[in-house]
């Protein structure tokens, strides 16, 4: 890289970018690991079971359970490195978090189980960190939109040509319009577009992606949230994209009363007439979004389940078996269906392990916030604000194995960890732009 591509690439996070960027070892190594971390592998063989069948939790592919293992291990040995990092929030609040979370097997249905998910979990953030150290965080960046590209390309195929196999199951059985993809579900999939949007529009690669490359893959994100239908991923990716608009400077965050003020109004209208929400839904029933899906079901009951041991909740991976138990409360809402998970972080923390996982999660959480505030780089808030917008209706990540989500978490922690370092002599770049 010439020092004159050096000095134009993004400030702030590309300053702790290496002098050259090419194809190693590890490159190929976190194509395999993230790729097939976000295959459904089960549902592209035919081997995919209703929510009914305890056997769908099984661990799908003991070859995708040996990669999350190898990754874990290649990335501990890789930071040995640099422990210090490790220590300093907000990973060391992720590793407590995690430690309760291992604490939490010991009283869960499934302890082995559940102890190996955990680590399945840990292993992203290890190894999203070991990459970022080893080859700089943009072309963490640059490697994880090529491949997330790539995946939903091939999902926006596999729809048109396999609909048997990329097409939605829906509650009772049936197969519905929306597109999974390979990622074994709608939302899933659309949580890539999602990053992809927010990461190009934030400036987040290393500049050395094309223009060319960047339509492509705006372009594949926008197919995906219309074939997706995955309202949760449209607003995630609009959320991020004007965290990001609204604090990039001082003109830009006058606007932010004011859109308070038109969302008041927004909300106020639609409390008066359900025919507006109506438009907005599916099925073109207001109903569909007053629920939230049917998820106001699953809350309620959520929160019954949670107030019965509110401290230490039922350990990791125990809702499943949960609804299973008391499926028969929700049999006038949803049918035969049962939730496998509670569809919203907040409760499915408490339920796993009470508010003591709530409080160590919140820690983490406000040590990103708060070094994005330190560093002056709305990157990183707008990682956050994208990944807590779907945390309204969904886990997280933080239901069984690593999935697509977890990693928009684990991209902002990194985000957050090396943006309290100092600049080095060698990559003394312009702080980011922000104004007042």
């Amino acid at each position: 890289m010439t020092t004159f591509e050096h000095q134009a690439m993004p400030p702030g996070l590309g300053r702790f970018a290496p002098a050259r960027v090419g194809i190693g070892v590890l490159d190929v190594l976190l194509v395999v690991y993230v790729f097939v971390t976000q295959l459904a592998l089960r549902r592209l063989t035919g081997g995919e079971r209703l929510a009914t069948d305890p056997g769908k939790l099984d661990i799908s592919n003991i070859g995708k359970a040996a990669l999350w293992g190898f990754g874990l291990l290649v990335a501990a040995w890789l930071l040995r490195r640099h422990i210090a990092d490790l220590l300093r929030p907000p990973m060391s609040y992720m590793l407590f978090f995690f430690g309760w979370l291992a604490i939490t097997t010991l009283y869960a249905p499934e302890r082995f189980k559940a102890l190996f998910m955990v680590s399945t979990l840990l292993s992203v953030f290890f190894v999203f960190l070991a990459f970022a150290e080893e080859r700089g965080l943009p072309v963490l960046f640059d490697r994880l939109l090529q491949i997330q590209t790539v995946f939903l390309a091939l999902s926006i195929v596999l729809y048109f040509a396999v609909p048997s196999v990329s097409h939605m199951l829906l509650w009772d059985g049936s197969v519905g319009g929306r597109m999974t993809g390979l990622g074994g579900h709608p939302n899933q999939t659309g949580v890539l577009a999602s990053f992809i949007i927010v990461a190009i529009y934030a400036r987040c690669d290393s500049g050395n992606l094309s223009r060319a490359f960047k339509a492509l893959a705006i372009t594949v994100a926008l197919v995906t949230l219309v074939l997706t239908q995955s309202r949760t991923s449209l607003i995630a990716a609009g959320a991020g994209c004007m965290v990001f608009f609204l604090l990039k400077n001082r003109w830009h965050a006058a606007f932010i009363p004011l859109l308070i003020c038109l969302g008041a109004a927004a909300a106020f209208v639609i409390m008066l007439d359900d025919q507006i929400l109506a438009v907005l839904s599916r099925s073109g029933d207001a109903e569909e979004l007053l629920t939230g899906t049917g998820r106001s079901f699953i809350w309620e009951l959520s929160w019954s389940l949670i107030k019965k041991a509110p401290i230490l909740g039922y350990g990791f991976d125990s809702t499943y078996t949960m609804f299973m138990e008391e499926s028969y409360l929700l049999n006038g809402d949803v049918g035969i269906y049962v939730f496998p998970h509670s569809h919203n972080l907040v409760l499915q923390l408490l339920l796993y392990g009470g508010v003591i996982a709530l409080a160590l999660f919140i820690l983490p959480i406000a040590s990103i916030a708060r070094h994005a505030i330190r560093a002056r780089d709305p990157r990183i808030a707008a990682l956050l604000a994208c990944y807590l917008s779907f945390t309204m209706t969904e886990p997280g990540g933080f239901f069984q194995y690593a999935d697509n989500m977890i990693a928009l978490l684990a991209l902002a922690l990194v985000a957050a960890q090396f943006s309290s370092r100092p600049m080095t002599h060698d990559l003394m770049l312009q702080p980011v732009e922000v104004r007042g």
